[in-house]
């Protein structure tokens, strides 16, 4: 428990010259610890365990059984060590930081992965930095530093948690980024840690779960692209999932053709998500309109995923055997500090023709802290009527509240129309006093309408 062990899968950051002290000469995957610090006599006032996968690998060849390896190894050690260093090849490190904050359940202890950008043994090398400062922050107490435990990625001078990390810059020495999460601590003379920002150290037991499904297709939408080409992919492959990266908020084309295809691919069991090309920002599904076709197509916000955390997200759910609705139900929850926000969606009523009224109860989960609401969507889609609509929504709790913005009305001239509303502080009053909310829709003219959802967004 007084040691750090480090893990090497490769990388340049574990490699050593073939010819010692000729720093013109081929590299190689170091054999033991002893021989990446021959060198540097500092890294032997560290007392670490060392152990490598069975293959040292380019992180370019990356693959799920050595994810598993990782696993395993921190696994059998777990109550041997205070913490965990992988050593990784830049290329890949934030595919691996995502696999494992999935994998590895209710950690205790840090998991810091670090590579460089330039071979250890060379003299302008990043590597000894980041080798020596992922130690001390993985030995924590050892060395008088806040306690991290969870999946991370110490690159350079930044802390960053692993699942929201991705590798911007192929050469320069900061070469990753967090861009929808703050750091979790800076390296400087002293290694401050933002504790606030820290993910708690689970009281349950540790555990690790290497359920994952591979059988997934990353698509970036492009102008001009032919969604028949989509179409043929998945009516010739076995895949389960599919992440869109789309445009902006979330948007994609509006053509009948694109969206036809995406239904069918929902329709055929596969689990569509949403997420932006844009590095920093979230999909905010519904927004325009451009986004609100793919939600009524079935397709799944991805929030504010990373593509690295959004193809290991969905590679564990699928892993996992569940079916697609609770899938997509779980892609929109956070479960390991890879989202900012939770996604709480009911489908209150599908199509529904020649009505007046109608009333909807939803009962909320105990858990739910109306504090924390960030906002409420209720949205009736495509609603249409013979004469100009009028509508009236009003929400109500189980006790009586001088609930504010509780009425909502739309009188709107023409053949459909979407009516959309927020409840942010009515919902958060009503969850004080009870769990059930209750919708009621009213209108003078018979109305029909394609769906009615009511969406709760849930800050950390």
């Amino acid at each position: 428990m007084k040691k750090v062990l480090v893990i090497n899968t490769g990388g340049t950051i574990g490699m050593v010259h073939i010819e010692k002290g000729n720093p013109l000469s081929s590299l190689k995957p170091a054999e033991d610890w002893n021989e990446i610090a021959a060198n540097y006599p500092l890294l032997n006032y560290f007392d670490t365990g060392y152990v490598q996968v069975k293959e040292l690998i380019d992180s370019s060849d990356m693959n799920l059984n050595i994810w598993i390896e990782i696993a395993q190894i921190i696994e059998e050690n777990y109550d041997k060590y205070c913490g965990f260093v992988v050593l990784h090849g830049t290329d890949t490190m934030a595919f691996t930081a995502s696999a494992l904050s999935f994998m590895l359940n209710n950690l205790g202890k840090p998991v810091i992965l670090t590579g460089s950008q330039v071979p250890l043994e060379n003299p302008r090398s990043d590597a000894l930095q980041n080798l020596v400062t992922a130690i001390q922050i993985a030995g924590s107490e050892l060395y008088n530093i806040s306690l991290v435990p969870e999946v991370s990625i110490f690159f350079r001078d930044h802390l960053l948690r692993g699942n929201r990390s991705r590798k911007l810059d192929a050469s320069n020495y900061y070469g990753f980024s967090s861009p929808n999460y703050p750091n979790l601590g800076v390296a400087g003379s002293e290694i401050k840690i933002e504790r606030s920002k820290v993910r708690k150290p689970s009281k349950q037991e540790f555990f690790v779960d290497c359920s994952m499904d591979t059988n997934v297709l990353v698509f970036d939408i492009f102008p001009g692209f032919n969604p028949e080409i989509l179409k043929k992919i998945f009516k010739t492959n076995d895949i389960k999932g599919l992440i869109l990266k789309t445009y902006g908020n979330g948007n994609a084309p509006t053509s009948d053709v694109f969206v036809s295809v995406i239904e069918e691919i929902v329709k055929s069991g596969v689990t569509v998500v949403n997420i932006s090309q844009c590095p920093t920002g979230m999909v905010k599904m519904g927004l325009y309109d451009a986004s609100t076709r793919l939600l009524d197509a079935g397709v799944v916000s991805g929030m504010d995923l990373t593509p690295e955390a959004a193809i290991a997200k969905l590679m564990h759910l699928l892993g996992r055997g569940i079916d697609n609705k609770s899938i997509g139900d779980a892609i929109q929850l956070d479960i390991c500090g890879e989202q900012s926000l939770d996604l709480l969606t009911y489908r209150l009523d599908d199509a529904n023709e020649g009505v007046t009224s109608k009333s909807f109860e939803i009962i909320l989960s105990k858990e739910i802290d109306p504090s924390k609401i960030k906002r409420t969507r209720f949205r009736v889609r495509n609603i249409s009527s013979l004469y100009p609509i009028d509508l009236k929504v009003t929400i109500e709790g189980e006790t009586e509240l001088p609930l504010k913005n509780s009425i909502k009305t739309l009188t709107r001239d023409g053949d459909t129309a979407d009516f959309l509303i927020s409840f942010d502080h009515s919902t958060a009053q009503i969850l004080e006093k009870g769990k059930k909310i209750y919708f009621n829709i009213e209108s003078q003219r018979k109305i029909s309408w394609d769906r009615v959802v009511f969406e709760i967004f849930i800050g950390k």
